[in-house]
C-alpha cells in the first residue's frame, strides 16, 4: 500500500484499518461528513460479505447487486469500486483475518449533499470494513432459530425492496420487535398476505424433499445466498419452486430454513406458532449444507 495511502505511519503495526473514499486508516480515526446523504436520509446501499481464510465468497455477486442498485438509485459508481477486491484483501490480511471466518461491510452513500439541493451530483463515499465474525453466534442459529410473523404488511410494489438500502429502519425495527417477543427472526408479509423474507434472512420451506421459497415479485431483496441456494438445488437435480406462500402453506411443509451471508443457511423450529422436527429435513439440509463447504474451500 502507498505511504500516501496509509494513515497512521508505516513503523507501527496497525490494526482494524478501514477504509473511506481512497484512504486506509484505524477505525477509531475513522470520519465521515456530517453533511452525507448516507448519514442524513440513508440514501445509500450496504452489501454484507462473508470471508472464509480470507477468501470473499461470491464477492462479484454481492458487487454486481451494488452496482445495480447504484442505478436503480442514479448514484455514480465510486471511483475506486473496481479496486474494491484488492482493497478488500488488503484488509482481511492488515486486520489479520486470512485465516479466520471475516465479515466485509462494503457501503456507497451520494455522498455530501446540502439539504437545499439534494439532487447536487457529488462524489459518493466508499466505506469497506472487515471484522472477525462471531463464528458463536452464528453456530446457534445453525442448531434452530424461532421466527414470527410481523404485525404489519410491506408494499410489495415498493422499488426499494429490490436494493440492500441504507434506510434500513424497518429490518430493524422488525428485528428488535422478535427479539422482544423471544423470536429470533421475524418474517414479512405483503399486502396480500403472501410470505416475503425476514428482516436480515431469505425464507425456505421444506415439502416432501422438495424446496419452495417466495418468488421476487412477493417483494423480496434477492438474496446472494437464497440465489445460491437455488443454483444447488438446479445443480443437484432438486425440485425448487419460486412460488406465492401463504402462512396457511406452513402446516403443510415438514421443515423451514433461513439464509443470509453470514449464517448461510440455519432451520426453523418454530414458525408462525407452527413447529418443526428437524430430524425429518436434515437429509436435504445436509446436502445443501456440504455445498458450502465445498464451495468456499
Amino acid at each position: 500500500m502507498p505511504e500516501s495511502q496509509r494513515e497512521g505511519g508505516s513503523n507501527q503495526k496497525v490494526k482494524s484499518l478501514i477504509y473511506i473514499n481512497g484512504r486506509f486508516m484505524p477505525e477509531n480515526r475513522a470520519t465521515i461528513s456530517p453533511l452525507d446523504s448516507g448519514f442524513l436520509f440513508g440514501e445509500g446501499l450496504f452489501e454484507t460479505i462473508r470471508s472464509y481464510q480470507g477468501h470473499p465468497f461470491l464477492l462479484d455477486k454481492h458487487l454486481a447487486r451494488l452496482r445495480r442498485g447504484l442505478q436503480r438509485l442514479a448514484i455514480p459508481e465510486p471511483q475506486n469500486l473496481r479496486q474494491s477486491p484488492a482493497i478488500i484483501s488488503e484488509l482481511l490480511a492488515a486486520n489479520e483475518l486470512t485465516q479466520d471466518a471475516g465479515v466485509i461491510k462494503l457501503v456507497v452513500s451520494r455522498g455530501d449533499t446540502e439539504i437545499s439541493d439534494p439532487d447536487k451530483n457529488l462524489a459518493p463515499t466508499l466505506m469497506i470494513r472487515a471484522t472477525q465474525l462471531d463464528l458463536e453466534s452464528i453456530r446457534r442459529r445453525q442448531q434452530g432459530m424461532r421466527a414470527l410473523i410481523m404485525p404489519w404488511r410491506r408494499d410489495r410494489q415498493n422499488p426499494l425492496l429490490t436494493v440492500k438500502s441504507l434506510s434500513y429502519l424497518e429490518n430493524r425495527y422488525g428485528l428488535g420487535e422478535a427479539h422482544r417477543g423471544g423470536f429470533d427472526e421475524g418474517i414479512f408479509l405483503n399486502q396480500e398476505g403472501e410470505l416475503c423474507e425476514g428482516s436480515f434472512s431469505n425464507l425456505f420451506l421444506i415439502r416432501d424433499e422438495n424446496l419452495l421459497t417466495p418468488p421476487l415479485t412477493a417483494g423480496l431483496l434477492p438474496g446472494i445466498t437464497r440465489a445460491f441456494i437455488l443454483d444447488t438445488a438446479d445443480r443437484l437435480h432438486l425440485d425448487c419452486q419460486e412460488t406465492p406462500l401463504y402462512e396457511r402453506d406452513i402446516k403443510k411443509c415438514d421443515g423451514a430454513f433461513l439464509t443470509s451471508s453470514l449464517m448461510e443457511m440455519a432451520p426453523l423450529i418454530e414458525l408462525s406458532e407452527h413447529k418443526f422436527n428437524l430430524g425429518r429435513t436434515s437429509k436435504l439440509r445436509s446436502t445443501l449444507q456440504e455445498t458450502f463447504r465445498k464451495g468456499t474451500s
